[in-house]
């Protein structure tokens, strides 16, 4: 470690507490955190945010987010980029969730496994919610919203603030 003192906190649902080093491990919800106003310097949000749930428990992890530290990075897939990147299927995320959910019974998608059931398939496909540049202009107000790339396409989507 260098001459500044640092402190990285990884958060995860069903983390099991741990200290490694400058790293602390927390059990943790990104829509309800346990931490007072301003509590870190830094937010870092890789892919998260479309797996917390609708749209009430995304607006909730935003407000968390810009609650708990003055800077953020929050990334996100962009939902019109071809490949869906969770499925691993071309424009998946577009077609209806009953369809969606047959396919995903049908085999495996991406790093998914095939369902062995409808309902399964559908708490997999509901698991993820893409989104697009004016919901993440809507989450993060005081943020600028930058897109990533892949070949001209708009890939992810980062809320820098």
């Amino acid at each position: 470690m260098g001459p500044y003192p640092l402190e990285v906190t990884l958060l995860n649902l069903d983390a099991v507490p741990e200290q490694d080093g400058p790293f602390r491990i927390v059990a943790g919800n990104a829509c309800a955190l346990e931490y007072g106003d301003n509590a870190f310097d830094i937010v870092h949000s890789n892919s998260v945010i479309e797996h917390v749930g609708g749209w009430q428990a995304m607006m909730a992890m935003a407000g968390e987010i810009r609650r708990v530290a003055p800077r953020y990075f929050v990334q996100t897939p962009n939902f019109w980029f071809p490949i869906e990147p969770h499925f691993r299927s071309v424009y998946f995320q577009l077609l209806p969730q009953s369809v969606r959910a047959r396919m995903l019974m049908k085999g495996k998608r991406g790093h998914r496994p095939r369902a062995q059931s409808f309902e399964e398939a559908m708490v997999s496909i509901e698991s993820v919610n893409l989104l697009t540049f004016p919901q993440m202009q809507a989450l993060f107000p005081d943020a600028t919203i930058t897109k990533e790339r892949v070949f001209g396409l708009v890939k992810s989507l980062i809320a820098i603030q």
